[in-house]
């Protein structure tokens, strides 16, 4: 028999309060990650409201001996970042806060076992091997079976369950996901059943515009997706694009995307982005908000932008012609420049955020070149130079010379390891454009879309700095305050807006 000593209770609890959606969901969307994980093609859910059961079933590459016991540990999990969606493996575990018991039975080559687990007290999880149920009638996979203790929890619901699923899982569900791109990760078929009947939702319509996202200059696609307006008001869970990662969907709206249609009611959509696994957090409901995972966020996001700009015009549904900037306030998009670059370095999250231009002082650096011979060794801290391999035109930039931007960069050394040659270039620095829009849509001061930070001239402060002439005051604070939403998660937005006036106080 195996004992779980801690206060097991208290910890599913906190796991729990971790997800922006109901107990509920987190266990479905949990057991249907980890079994999507497993390389399944068929996931059964059977549902026996007079029982209190609810169990899933699905044909994966089950668990071993020692999974097995792993999979008892609230703390462990053999799961790798970017390697799939279940990682956490919790699904099971928050079960047993509103279950009498969990049974769960799995099948790996010659090894068949179960186990009847239950929280006792808040501190002791005890669980013990059983006779297999034989639930699983494919040659391996694993079977989940929740005994509750309420009849009246959803989970016990067969329309909830059911759109649950739809919610979550909307590409794996749809045949044209599947076909088109989720096909590298699952296959072409992946079947979801509840109670005997196979699941279906309504395939491609004639009006959705399906696309591929690419990063500039490179020929594989990053992400597939669609999008349609309708010509009515959608419902709340359709508004908006839904970004997903190995077909589950992480959030959906407009704030992510970065920029607003005129009609965002009448608009709906999904992309899939793979390469975006990597940086979800834990609850499989938002992106991680480190350094890199923002930059690596910021980067897909604006291959996104770039992508539905044109799709969204055709649509009508770009703001009509947004108006130029008067001549008087040119000079705060270089005073904004100078801020965003004189906080870098303590604020390095926010490289990724803006377009470069080639304006700064003569640059050598080192290019990495596995055909040349060893010239230095890697350092911490890069720059962004114009240029790229074999040439000095403009391009994407290659990373050269010591700088703040998180990285390594090739130092020239006597005892050289890493090959390269030298290349010569400007530095680039951060591109920031001011622009207006009249949107009392939206209560914010300004916002961010692409490189351009657009001031909310509907906000009530804006007309106030406008009638006492302090509009350029009002616009390095909305830019201050923008940015604050882009910094790590753990970092303070006081702080930061803080520190960005000061720097602006002491600029001449």
């Amino acid at each position: 028999m195996g004992e779980t000593k801690v206060n097991l209770k208290h910890l599913l609890e906190d796991i729990q309060d971790n997800y922006p959606f109901t107990s509920e969901e987190a266990i479905l969307t949990e057991l249907v990650a980890n079994s999507l994980d497993s390389g399944s093609s068929k996931i059964q859910f059977t549902i026996r409201p007079e029982e209190k059961i609810l169990y899933i079933v699905d044909n994966g590459k089950g668990m071993n001996e020692k999974e097995f016991e792993q999979y008892h540990d609230i703390a462990t999990t053999t799961k790798i970042r970017g390697k799939g969606i279940g990682f956490a493996g919790v699904g099971a575990k928050i079960a047993l806060l509103y279950a009498e018991c969990v049974i769960t039975e799995t099948k790996k080559n010659s090894f068949h076992k179960a186990t009847h687990w239950k929280l006792i007290t808040s501190r002791d999880a005890c669980w013990d091997y059983i006779d297999p149920l034989n639930l699983i009638t494919d040659s391996s996979g694993t079977a989940v079976l929740i005994k509750l203790q309420d009849t009246s929890s959803k989970l016990l619901d067969l329309s909830f369950v059911e759109q649950t699923l739809k919610k979550h899982f909307t590409p794996i569900l749809h045949k044209t996901f599947l076909e088109k791109f989720l096909s590298i990760i699952y296959g072409k078929q992946i079947s979801f059943y509840i109670n005997g009947i196979q699941m279906e939702i309504d395939q491609t319509q004639e009006d959705e515009k399906w696309f591929y996202t690419f990063f500039r200059r490179r020929k594989n696609p990053i992400g597939f997706g669609y999008v349609r307006k309708s010509s009515e008001k959608l419902g709340e869970d359709e508004r908006g694009i839904a970004i997903s990662t190995y077909g589950k969907v992480i959030k959906r709206g407009w704030d992510w995307l970065g920029f607003l249609p005129v009609n965002p009611d009448k608009l709906t959509g999904i992309i899939e982005l793979p390469g975006l696994a990597e940086i979800l957090t834990t609850n499989k409901a938002d992106f991680l908000k480190d350094v890199s995972s923002l930059n690596k966020y910021y980067r897909y996001r604006k291959a996104i932008q770039e992508t539905l700009m044109p799709i969204f015009e055709t649509l009508g549904e770009i703001p009509s012609k947004r108006e130029e900037l008067e001549k008087s306030l040119k000079p705060m998009e270089k005073e904004i420049e100078k801020i965003i670059q004189n906080i870098l370095a303590e604020f390095p999250e926010l490289t990724g955020l803006f377009g470069t231009k080639q304006k700064g002082e003569p640059q050598t650096g080192i290019i990495e070149d596995p055909l040349a011979t060893p010239i230095g060794v890697p350092v911490e801290g890069t720059d962004i130079m114009s240029g790229t391999l074999g040439g000095s035109g403009e391009g994407s930039g290659i990373e050269a010379g010591s700088g703040n931007v998180p990285g390594e960069h090739i130092k020239p050394a006597d005892d050289a390891k890493v090959p390269g040659s030298k290349h010569n270039g400007h530095r680039k620095r951060a591109t920031v454009m001011l622009g207006f829009e009249d949107n009392e849509n939206r209560k914010e001061l300004g916002w961010l879309s692409e490189n351009v930070l657009w001031i909310n001239k509907a906000h009530p402060a804006y007309k106030r700095a406008v009638e006492n002439n302090n509009d350029p005051y009002h616009i390095i604070i909305s830019a201050a305050w923008v940015l604050s939403n882009y910094i790590e998660k753990d970092r303070s937005p006081q702080d930061f807006i803080n520190h960005f006036l000061g720097v602006w106080g002491t600029q001449r």
